[in-house]
């Protein structure tokens, strides 16, 4: 690893990338396990309907989290 110490921009890049793949990790992890209370709520209302399983949970949230976003006004 004797070239990162050569070039200073690409240990910045190395680090950066580090960064935003810990990040992708940490929020997918954290929407799984908020993806738990979605989908057991849902099989306890729709469940004679149609049952969902946690990736369909996860999806939904995601779904719900574009359409009812939070929407700030700056007054």
């Amino acid at each position: 690893m004797s070239i990162l110490k050569n070039i200073p921009i690409l240990r910045r890049l190395i680090d950066a990338g580090y960064a935003i793949l810990i990040v992708i990790i940490l929020s997918t992890l954290v929407g799984l396990i908020l993806a738990l209370p979605v989908m057991l709520l849902w099989n306890f209302v729709f469940g004679s309907l149609h049952k969902i399983n946690w990736l369909q949970a996860w999806a939904l949230n995601v779904l719900a989290g574009i359409l009812l976003g939070q929407r700030s006004s700056s007054k």
